[in-house]
């Protein structure tokens, strides 16, 4: 999958059992990319901006809402 710094996306079902100290992050969430930089191992992670929180998510655990037409 190929995402950009701007692509909406929605959050996976396995983010489901991420707690952070504030929030528990839960499927189903838009939100939108901030940063593509990071990396974990050989795993892309991408900063996603949610209800004004961003979080640090695998690519695994989020999905691009639309593809370019």
């Amino acid at each position: 999958m190929e995402l950009k710094e701007g692509d909406l996306v929605i959050t996976l079902p396995k983010v489901d059992k991420i707690n952070s100290v504030s929030v528990t992050l839960g499927k189903d969430l838009v939100g939108v990319i901030v940063e593509t930089s990071p990396r974990f191992d050989t795993m892309n992670v991408y900063g996603v901006l949610v209800d004004g929180a961003v979080y640090y998510l695998f690519e695994d655990e989020i999905e691009k809402v639309e593809e370019e037409c």
